[in-house]
C-alpha cells in the first residue's frame, strides 16, 4: 500500500507517521473483520517485504516508478493463430486466452456495455469475505448484469480462516449468498475461487503452518461440494504460495495466481486451463479508476476435433467439472482411458467413466465423485453401486495417520495406509458420527458383527 504497511506481528502502520493504525475500517475489530480492499481504496495487491524490495532495486540498479499496467513486459500477442500472452522473455504463459478482469463494489457501477466493448472477455466477481458479514454491495449486480450481457463469469471469495472450522461456515456463507443471488453451478464459466491471502485483522494471526491451511481448503470445499458447486479453485500469490500454502493439495488446486511482475513465478498448475492476474492498475472503458486484469487459457492447445490421443477423451458435464475440480490430468485419478458411459433408462440414469487411476461415478440425486486406490478397491470388492454401499456421495477425504474415508449411499468405506480396509453401514454409520466420529474414536480396526436379532 502507499501509504500503509504491516509489521511482523501483524500490525498496520502509518508509513509516513510510523502512527499504529486503528481505524475499524481498516484493521477491524475482535469480532469483526475488515474489508481488505478497504487498505488501498480498492485496489489488490501483493504484499512484499521492505528489505525484498531494497534488495531487488539494488540488484538491478533501477529507479523505482509509479506501477502503471505491467511494464515489466509481460504482454498479450498470438500463438497458434489464438490470442496468447507471454512473459517478458516471450515464454508463451497461455494461448486461446481471454482478457479477464475481477471486480468487487470498489469498481462502483460499472458499465457492463462499454466494459464488454472494450475488450472483456471475462469477469471475476468478489462476492464477498470472512464469515458473519454481508454480501460485497455490488456482487448482486454485478453478476445480473454479466448474465444480462453474455459475459462469461466466476466468483471469488476472500478467506479469513485461521481454523477449518471457521472455513466451513465461509463455505457456508457463499453457498447462501450464491443461491439468494440465483447463481447456478452451471451459470459459472470460470470457477468459485478461495482467495487465500496473508491478511491483517486486529485481534487475529493468519494460519503459517501448509497442514492446517490443507484442512482449511478441504472444508471450504466440501461445504461448496456438497451444495453442488464442483466447479472451484484457489487464488493467491506466488510468494504465499511458497510458504504457508506450499502443499501439494492445495497446489492441486491452485489455477488462478497473481504476480506483478516480468514472468509467473508459479510453476505448478495442476491444470492445462490457468489464469495470471498481471496488473492491479488495468483501465477499462464502463470503470472508473483502475481494475485488475488477467489473462486466462490454456497452456497446450486444446484441439477439440482431435481424436488421436488421450485427450480425445471428452470429460463432459459435471464429470467433467468433478475432473477439473481435482487437478484435471495432474489428479490422483489421471487421464481418461474411455468414453462416459451411461443408462439413460428411466429410473436407473447413471454414468461413469473410467481413468487411469479409478473412475467417475455420477448419478442426478447423487452427483459426480471419484473412486481410486484402496478406497475403490474395496467398493469393488462390494460389487460396486450393485452392493450394498450404492453410490459415492462425496469425494475421498483425508485425515491424520494415513486415514481416509469416502461416504457412499448406504455406508462409509475407511482405509489404513494402502492395504487396510473397512466399512460402516447404515445405523452404525450413523451412531459413529454422532458420538464424535473420527476425533473421538478413531478409524474403525473391523468390520462390524452381527449379533442377530
Amino acid at each position: 500500500s502507499e501509504d500503509l504497511a504491516v509489521t511482523p506481528e501483524g500490525e498496520v502502520k502509518n508509513i509516513e507517521t510510523g502512527e499504529t493504525v486503528t481505524d475499524a475500517t481498516l484493521v477491524g475489530t475482535q469480532d469483526q473483520q475488515p474489508d481488505p480492499l478497504a487498505k488501498t481504496n480498492g485496489e489488490s495487491f501483493i504484499p512484499v517485504s521492505a528489505e525484498d524490495v531494497k534488495n531487488a532495486v539494488a540488484d538491478a540498479n533501477v529507479q523505482l516508478s509509479k506501477f502503471e499496467g505491467n511494464e515489466y513486459g509481460a504482454h498479450w500477442g498470438t500463438h497458434n493463430n489464438t490470442k496468447a500472452f507471454f512473459d517478458y522473455q516471450n515464454n508463451l504463459f497461455v494461448q486461446q486466452a481471454k482478457g479477464v478482469i475481477d471486480v468487487s463494489e470498489w469498481q462502483g457501477d460499472i458499465d457492463w456495455a462499454k466494459a464488454k466493448a472494450d475488450g472483456v472477455e471475462g469477469v471475476i466477481i468478489r462476492l464477498g469475505y470472512g464469515w458473519g458479514n454481508n454480501a460485497d454491495r455490488k456482487a448482486q449486480r454485478n453478476i445480473s448484469e454479466c448474465k444480462r450481457f453474455g459475459i462469461p463469469f466466476g466468483i471469488y471469495w476472500y478467506s479469513y480462516a485461521d481454523t477449518p472450522s471457521i472455513a466451513k461456515e465461509e463455505g457456508a456463507g457463499v453457498v447462501a449468498k450464491l443461491k439468494r443471488f440465483g447463481v447456478r453451478a452451471s451459470d459459472l464459466a470460470y470457477p468459485v475461487y478461495y482467495d487465500l491471502e496473508k491478511w491483517t485483522w486486529k485481534g487475529h494471526q493468519p494460519p503459517t503452518d501448509p497442514n492446517v491451511y490443507n484442512d482449511i481448503v478441504n472444508n471450504w470445499y466440501g461445504a461448496l461440494q456438497s451444495a453442488g458447486y464442483k466447479n472451484l479453485g484457489v487464488y493467491s500469490y506466488t510468494s504465499y504460495l511458497q510458504g504457508p500454502l506450499k502443499h501439494a493439495d492445495i497446489y492441486a488446486k491452485t489455477t488462478w495466481v497473481a504476480q506483478y511482475g516480468a514472468r509467473m513465478g508459479f510453476d505448478s498448475f495442476p491444470t492445462n486451463s490457468r489464469g495470471w492476474q498481471y496488473t492491479s492498475s488495468g483501465k477499462v472503458g464502463g470503470i472508473r479508476g483502475n481494475v485488475d486484469m488477467n489473462a486466462f487459457g490454456n497452456k497446450e492447445y486444446v484441439d477439440k476435433n482431435n481424436s488421436n490421443n488421450a485427450t480425445s477423451y471428452e470429460v463432459k458435464g459435471d464429470m467433467g467439472v468433478e475432473w477439473r475440480s481435482i487437478g484435471a490430468e495432474k489428479s490422483v485419478i489421471g487421464k481418461p482411458i474411455a468414453n462416459e458411459v451411461c443408462d439413460w433408462t428411466q429410473g436407473r440414469v447413471n454414468c461413469y467413466q473410467n481413468f487411469e487411476n479409478g473412475a467417475i461415478s455420477w448419478t442426478p440425486s447423487t452427483g459426480a465423485h471419484y473412486t481410486t486406490g484402496t478406497i475403490r478397491k474395496e467398493w469393488a470388492r462390494r460389487n460396486y453401486e450393485h452392493g450394498v454401499l450404492g453410490y459415492p456421495i462425496e469425494d475421498e477425504k483425508k485425515l491424520s495417520n494415513d486415514w481416509k474415508y469416502q461416504r457412499f449411499q448406504n455406508g462409509d468405506i475407511w482405509s489404513h495406509g494402502t492395504k487396510e480396509s473397512r466399512i460402516v453401514l447404515y445405523n452404525l454409520r450413523d451412531s459413529f458420527y454422532k458420538n464424535g466420529g473420527y476425533s473421538s474414536l478413531g478409524g474403525p480396526v473391523a468390520d462390524e458383527e452381527n449379533m442377530g436379532r
